[in-house]
């Protein structure tokens, strides 16, 4: 019996991630993500494995950019939704992340996803911009968008609410 179409096969291979070294927890927030971007920390195994990456960290703002491809497809044949909500919520948590102090991280408690065009596997590079809005001693908030790098295309929006967690 012949597959109807070639087979596809890859392997994810990643290094795990320092997350839970006591070396990085007095580090600050953007002090992590500045390291993982010079390639001192590893990517986190995620992103790795849909295919985004971080290409900018500032204060309150971070960019990541990701290729759509067919491993990411749904039943429908279209990109999986979840591949724009995750990079939409690395950027909204990233972007937070810039803005803590040492010994402390956030987790997003709610969510809002705008999508406004689809995503399909020959849609070239998206950019995910995440803006941190306001972060305080207890909550945070941040917005992020997706834009296509050779259209200009808005793809999707998000805004996040996130709670602030100290680290034991």
């Amino acid at each position: 019996m012949t597959a109807a179409h070639p087979l596809h096969t890859g392997t994810h291979i990643f290094r795990p991630s320092p997350a839970t070294a006591t070396d990085i927890r007095g580090m600050t927030g953007r002090e992590i993500l500045q390291a993982a971007l010079d390639g001192r920390f590893p990517a986190a195994p995620l992103m790795t494995a849909l295919g985004f990456r971080l290409v900018q960290v500032g204060d309150g703002t971070v960019v990541f950019e990701g290729e759509p491809a067919d491993h990411l497809l749904d039943p429908m044949a279209g990109v999986h939704g979840g591949f724009v909500t995750t990079l939409l919520e690395a950027a909204l948590g990233a972007a937070v992340l810039t803005r803590l102090p040492g010994g402390t991280r956030s987790t997003s408690v709610q969510i809002g996803i705008h999508v406004h065009r689809s995503v399909r596997t020959d849609t070239r590079t998206l950019r995910c911009e995440g803006t941190a809005i306001h972060v305080g001693t207890t909550t945070a908030s941040a917005e992020a968008r997706l834009v296509g790098v050779e259209d200009g295309d808005l793809y999707a929006h998000a805004t996040a609410t996130c709670a602030i967690l100290r680290m034991i």
